[in-house]
């Protein structure tokens, strides 16, 4: 059964409607966490570290594709949504030739000052070697991946989720089957696993980018045109995502410093496999989230007030008990991660078991804080959007992590996380009223 953003939707629909999209990003994180756990397998736990010191700088420039992404999205929906399908396609086209230009800027950049990049997140002697291999190989190709972004927000615009869906599905064996051949069979080291990463990226941002040429109905490429308005209402709709992928990028560089300080690069690799775990429940949050947000902009600029009153409703209930589903069977599952990644008679492993059940707590609130801020951006409003985002991703864990490892050390940062998220569900709370008397949808 087909459905599109312009259909009035049950909670069924809506399911199946962002089901590609969680999928999707799923598989979009299985690139970071196989990379991690054959990494942390056969090259040790230091180049485990290494990786994910290097990773915060991709992040970054990840972010920016985010924003345009989700933030465009909504925009172009929302117009799609009054009718105005030609300007649509023009500023999407916009937005693409945009990121291009983005992307070969921060392949310049990073090409001739790795090392000191390196250095600056937070690398030393021993780790600098793997930090440098893992980033310069994604930075010199980080094209792919701004595009496997990019795309994955923009099909669920084009009323083709599935397409995402399979084209995730198929990058993420890639690069699963490519871990293997190059870490395990052909001992690549970490190197392996940055170019399985970008291999794996670029199957969905080449059939991406193969769709939008191609098609000619709904959305599709067209004649860019210049608009500060598509810029301005991209950025200010994606702030939050993009601030939200910046946050979490530094706090990460801020944790491996004070994990470093506290207990040493074991500290790094255990903090590594709860990132792991989150990215993973993050990401299919962030994909139901993302995924109905179109279709939340389309009714929204159709003044289908009614309806999106319900349709909230309902998918604030169903992410509350999904939370509690997700929650509860992670710690369930918390030895048998921990033994997944390292060895059950090192030191890593016992403090990442101990790490990883503190953690957890974060994700009772973690699912209803990213749907939070996403309904904001898919109606419109960045600032309320942003202020959720970086309240949640930078503010609250930055005064935990200072404040909390003060007192207790190493157990303090791993506190932080689940704190700073509980703090912001008390602040999405206090928006409600907005969400009722402005926007009347609750």
């Amino acid at each position: 059964m087909k459905i599109n953003i312009s259909d009035q939707l049950s909670l069924k629909q809506l399911l199946l409607f962002s089901l590609p999209t969680v999928i999707s990003m799923i598989f979009m994180s299985f690139y970071t966490i196989i990379d991690g756990i054959f990494v942390a397998r056969y090259v040790g736990s230091d180049a485990l570290s290494g990786l994910n010191i290097a990773y915060p700088c991709y992040g970054l420039l990840m972010a920016f594709a985010t924003m345009f992404g989700t933030g465009g999205s909504a925009y172009i929906a929302h117009k799609m949504g009054q009718g105005k399908l030609t300007y649509a396609r023009q500023c999407f086209s916009f937005i693409f030739y945009l990121l291009t230009v983005l992307s070969l800027l921060a392949t310049f950049v990073s090409g001739f000052y790795i090392q000191e990049i390196c250095l600056l997140l937070g690398s030393d002697k021993i780790l600098l070697p793997y930090t440098v291999d893992y980033l310069s190989i994604l930075m010199k190709y980080n094209y792919v991946g701004i595009l496997q972004v990019l795309f994955l927000c923009f099909l669920a615009t084009a009323s083709k989720p599935m397409l995402t869906l399979w084209l995730s599905i198929l990058g993420g064996i890639t690069n699963i089957i490519l871990d293997y051949i190059f870490i395990v069979h052909w001992q690549w080291g970490i190197s392996g696993a940055s170019y399985a990463t970008v291999i794996g990226s670029a199957i969905p941002a080449l059939g991406g980018l193969i769709f939008f040429i191609k098609n000619k109905k709904g959305l599709c490429f067209g004649r860019p045109i210049f608009s500060w308005e598509a810029i301005w209402k991209s950025m200010y709709n994606g702030s939050s995502e993009m601030i939200s992928t910046v946050s979490v990028s530094f706090c990460c560089i801020l944790i491996n410093i004070a994990m470093m300080k506290f207990i040493g690069s074991a500290g790094v690799a255990a903090y590594t496999s709860a990132l792991y775990c989150d990215y993973l429940m993050m990401s299919g949050f962030f994909g139901f989230s993302i995924g109905i947000a179109p279709h939340i902009s389309f009714q929204y600029g159709a003044k289908h007030t009614d309806y999106l009153k319900i349709t909230i409703k309902k998918c604030l209930y169903f992410v509350f008990f999904a939370s509690l589903v997700f929650t509860g069977l992670f710690f369930l599952l918390v030895p048998y991660i921990t033994a997944f990644f390292f060895k059950d008679d090192s030191h890593v492993f016992n403090v990442a078991l101990f790490g990883l059940y503190i953690f957890g707590f974060s994700f009772l609130f973690k699912g209803i804080n990213i749907f939070g801020s996403a309904l904001f951006t898919a109606l419109g409003n960045g600032k309320i959007s942003a202020i959720l985002a970086f309240t949640r991703t930078f503010v609250f864990i930055l005064l935990n992590v200072y404040i909390l490892s003060y007192f207790w050390q190493a157990t303090g940062i791993w506190i932080a996380i689940p704190l700073a998220e509980a703090m912001a569900l008390g602040v999405f709370i206090c928006y409600f009223g907005v969400l009722k008397k402005h926007y009347k949808v609750l």
